[in-house]
């Protein structure tokens, strides 16, 4: 069964970057905006199916927005499950 993206912020052995990038993107949208506003924005990067794909979007339901343009802050190409990707890093170039 497939965990909901809000129950990877408190597990501890999860990567911090998925950890920072979901607390961040599931906050309210006015306490989100107010952290956009004051420089808190964080980037996730991940693989999926191999691939580099940057993670643009948590949604309420329990997944995430992806895209290949990893220079993308938002507008995702497809919705996918935590489980489906590997290797988080906030940095791009990684993996």
């Amino acid at each position: 069964m497939n965990r909901h993206c809000d129950e990877y912020i408190n597990d501890f052995n999860a990567p911090m970057s998925l950890r920072w990038f979901l607390f961040v993107n599931r906050l309210p949208a006015s306490d989100k905006h107010l952290c956009e506003k004051n420089g808190v924005k964080p980037r996730l990067f991940a693989k999926y199916k191999g691939n580099r794909v940057r993670v643009v979007m948590a949604s309420r339901l329990g997944d995430v927005g992806i895209t290949k343009n990893l220079d993308a802050e938002n507008g995702y190409s497809l919705r996918v499950q935590i489980e489906e990707l590997t290797d988080f890093t906030d940095e791009i170039s990684n993996g």
